[in-house]
């Protein structure tokens, strides 16, 4: 029972996963200080001779909760006999996103902005994926726990 809306819904998760990897998050530019670029799998340094050096481990925890995040998405389209674990995993998987907001807001933005003395510019491609795969599984929640009550409803008939 692939063909379900849920399964749309958890497919474009899963694409808004892969394309984190793509857009930047954050852009930290200033004429004397340098332009950076805060992407899910490090900060790149636009300038040929970077004022602050990043270490290549900084920014781990955000490539974990991404890959997670896809890996619960794409397993949650797979488990469609076990609707129950289907929606803990959604929910695990609105908490994962929910905490990689925070994170990029509160610890990375921060955290850059106090090495480099520059402000951030969000970029609004890569800051909204995130929030639209938190949506898309609330929507995907809310179809599968539908389709949980139609099956329970039924159960009931027989």
């Amino acid at each position: 029972m692939l063909q379900r809306i849920q399964t749309l819904y958890l497919a474009i998760v899963a694409i808004a996963c892969i394309l984190l990897f793509f857009f930047p998050l954050a852009n930290y530019y200033h004429e004397i200080q340098g332009n950076y670029k805060l992407f899910i799998y490090g900060i790149k340094s636009m300038d040929p001779e970077p004022k602050v050096l990043f270490s290549s481990y900084f920014t781990i925890p955000l490539i974990f909760m991404a890959v997670a995040s896809f890996i619960f998405a794409v397993s949650a389209i797979f488990l469609f006999k076990n609707r129950p674990l289907q929606i803990r995993l959604c929910a695990f998987n609105m908490l994962t996103n929910i905490v990689l907001v925070m994170v990029i807001f509160f610890f990375y933005a921060t955290k850059i902005k106090t090495m480099t003395l520059i402000e951030p510019e969000y970029n609004y491609t890569g800051m909204a994926l995130p929030l639209v795969s938190i949506l898309f599984l609330v929507l995907a929640n809310q179809a599968i726990r539908k389709d949980e009550a139609l099956v329970r409803s039924a159960d009931r008939l027989r």
